[in-house]
């Protein structure tokens, strides 16, 4: 496929994903407020189109002629184009600078409240007991 074509294709699954699952800023919204919940810090619809974009050019890795993956990389990229604007307006534009790994902080493991409805008691995941 040419890149026309391709780019065709991205906008055909684009009309076909909005009748199943709704509006693009709805959907993505939604997706940012369920990843706020379950990782415990908020996620804008931007950070989200770029994580899925980078679990495509994951895919794509692992399967470079898969079409699919590619066709759908370049959908989340144009998703967070759409939220570009808003993202920097809410979080404010900070230049980001490349840090090797080694240089980077260890993430923080997350603590979750965990209640057993039949006891009633409580623990929380990410403490020793």
């Amino acid at each position: 496929m040419n890149p026309q074509e391709l780019l065709y294709e991205a906008a055909k699954i684009i009309d076909q994903r909005g009748q199943g699952y709704g509006g693009i800023e709805n959907n993505f919204q939604l997706a940012a407020d369920l990843a706020t919940l379950r990782l415990g810090r908020e996620f804008h619809p931007y950070e989200i189109a770029i994580m899925l974009a980078c679990v495509k050019n994951a895919r794509a890795f692992a399967s470079p002629t898969h079409m699919d993956s590619h066709v759908d990389a370049v959908n989340y990229e144009l998703f967070a184009a759409t939220f570009a604007e808003d993202y920097a307006a809410v979080r404010g534009y900070q230049d980001v600078a490349y840090k090797a790994k080694k240089d980077l902080k260890a993430a923080r493991a997350a603590k979750l409240a965990v209640v057993d409805d039949k006891s009633s008691n409580s623990a929380v995941l990410g403490e020793s007991a």
